[in-house]
């Protein structure tokens, strides 16, 4: 069924040789070097171009092979180049926009893509590209996209990003020589940001996002250093696993639904100074540097449930007016619970309450008492594993993703 979607490479480029425009019903596939050249004498192409398995363009001495398309400026489809093993080389000199996505997938020998004109991508996949270590995406890059996954390459940066203005999902993941992803002009992200397991080999990774104000779901996880001066909002939640940061600030964070930071072995800070509600559930374990949790000066009310545990020492919330969940401290060392006691006495905390110090084995808390309500209960102990699902998901969300282009 798929390949009679692909009308044949000589028929699909017969009436866009000698057009500025030109036009197609469904995909032309490119398969030889005269395809290529072919479609180089159109500016404006209107359907999808797909490379992929069988591409019998010349080799060089290492058996590689190349695309290069010149003239192409805007493709009102999809450009789909996947499963060519040798292809080392791809290059659209001219290209300024695809409306549709932009898919490079499970290509081994990929080593370069150069489409320095390209500002504008409805989505960009770019999945299993071990040996593909920079992009050029010229001097001004990539403005405007509504997705990116990025998943399984040897880029070391995101370069070609630098300049992004608008993006409605960003997953980056599992990029094992991925060092440094800085969005710079970015304000508001409408769906998710989900950056996981990207270890930067021997240096770590580095994010900054010095303009975003506001997203819907943020997950961080193996960064060695994360900046979000400008943060201000976050409708959904923003969790924090496994990182390496020593210290980590949002200034002008103020409301967040949910907010989860676990097993940040080398964490001894955190600042929230502004932040003054969590509508959802409040987390905080397993990080075993952290000796005192009293950056949150201004925080008033915990819609869920507030689950502490580990070795701290002390921990001060000294606006704390309301608990709507369960209220868990649990920490290994000597602690003074009198002041949350006190809120217990108040019925300021709805759910079950339990504080205690020099625990031999700290423990989080029972889902089962996370509020006194059914509703609550449900959304405060699910906070950890919504929080981590994109990091699940984006490994195989990719492939039914490129299949509906070919299907």
């Amino acid at each position: 069924m798929a390949v009679a979607k692909y009308l044949l490479v000589g028929l699909a480029l017969a009436s866009c040789v000698f057009a500025a425009e030109c036009s197609i019903s469904g995909t032309t596939t490119i398969t030889a070097s005269a395809d290529a050249t072919a479609l180089a004498s159109c500016t404006t192409y209107s359907g999808s171009i797909a490379i992929q398995t069988g591409l019998s363009t010349p080799k060089d001495s290492n058996g590689h092979q190349q695309i290069q398309v010149d003239k192409l400026q805007k493709i009102d489809g999809n450009l789909t180049i996947t499963d060519a093993q040798d292809l080392a080389q791809i290059a659209f000199g001219s290209l300024k926009e695809i409306t549709g996505a932009f898919l490079l997938g499970f290509l081994s020998g990929l080593a370069s893509v150069n489409i320095p004109a390209l500002t504008t991508c409805k989505q960009i996949n770019l999945t299993a590209l071990p040996v593909l270590q920079a992009l050029n995406f010229g001097n001004v890059g990539v403005t405007k996209a509504e997705t990116i996954l990025i998943t399984n390459t040897g880029l070391s940066s995101l370069d070609g990003f630098n300049n992004l203005e608008s993006v409605n999902t960003l997953d980056i993941n599992n990029n094992q020589a991925l060092q440094n992803i800085t969005l710079m002009k970015v304000t508001a992200i409408k769906g998710s940001i989900s950056i996981v397991d990207n270890n930067g080999l021997t240096t770590g990774l580095n994010v900054n996002f010095p303009l975003l104000q506001t997203a819907q779901n943020m997950t961080f996880r193996n960064c060695s250093d994360i900046k979000l001066p400008a943060l201000a909002n976050i409708t959904d939640d923003l969790g924090f696993y496994g990182n390496d940061f020593e210290n980590f600030a949002a200034p002008n964070l103020t409301t967040v639904r949910g907010l989860v930071f676990v097993g940040n072995p080398e964490l001894t800070n955190i600042s929230l100074p502004s932040l003054t509600s969590i509508n959802g559930s409040y987390q905080i374990a397993n990080n075993t540097k952290l000796n005192k949790i009293d950056g949150f000066q201004d925080l008033e009310t915990v819609g869920g449930a507030l689950d502490f545990s580990g070795n701290f020492t002390e921990v001060a919330l000294p606006a704390l007016t309301q608990v709507r969940g369960a209220f868990n401290i649990q920490t290994s060392s000597q602690f003074d619970c009198s002041p949350f006691t006190k809120l217990n006495s108040n019925k300021a905390i709805k759910g079950k309450f339990v504080c205690t110090g020099n625990q031999s084995k700290p423990g989080t808390a029972d889902p089962s008492s996370t509020s006194t309500g059914g509703k609550a209960s449900k959304t405060g102990a699910a906070i950890h594993f919504e929080a981590n699902m994109p990091i699940i998901l984006s490994a195989f969300s990719v492939v039914p993703t490129f299949l509906q282009f070919f299907l």
